[in-house]
């Protein structure tokens, strides 16, 4: 059952101003996407995901308490690093899409509905 849904896009060229500082990165991005996000257009497009997140939850995180690394066939997959998150009850889903200037983001919160059969 969907409890929470978020959506963001943003301007690459924003983010790459904003990379010219170089704590910006850290502060948003943990060591794991650091390593995978190389270009602006990634780092915009995790800054998207993250926001769309925030949205979609609805609860206070830092940047870094999420963490969007790609998964076995390149899907983004959302890691929570969190005791506000209840991962047992809720799930996260997360879809990234990049255009030439801009990166879009949208999160989907669901609760996970376990149904015993009668």
């Amino acid at each position: 059952m969907i409890v929470g849904l978020g959506i963001d896009l943003v301007e690459v060229a924003r983010i790459e101003r904003a990379m010219r500082n170089p704590r910006f990165v850290y502060r948003i991005l943990t060591h794991n996407e650091r390593q995978v996000c190389k270009t602006p257009a990634a780092v915009a497009g995790r800054w998207a995901a993250k926001e769309a997140l925030f949205k979609a939850i609805g609860l206070s995180f830092k940047w870094t308490d999420l963490e969007i690394l790609p998964g076995p066939f390149g899907a983004p997959q959302v890691i929570i690093h969190s005791n506000q998150f209840d991962g047992k009850r809720l799930r996260v889903n997360v879809s990234i899409t990049h255009e030439r200037t801009h990166a879009a983001a949208v999160a989907i919160l669901e609760r996970i509905v376990i149904q015993i059969p009668a």
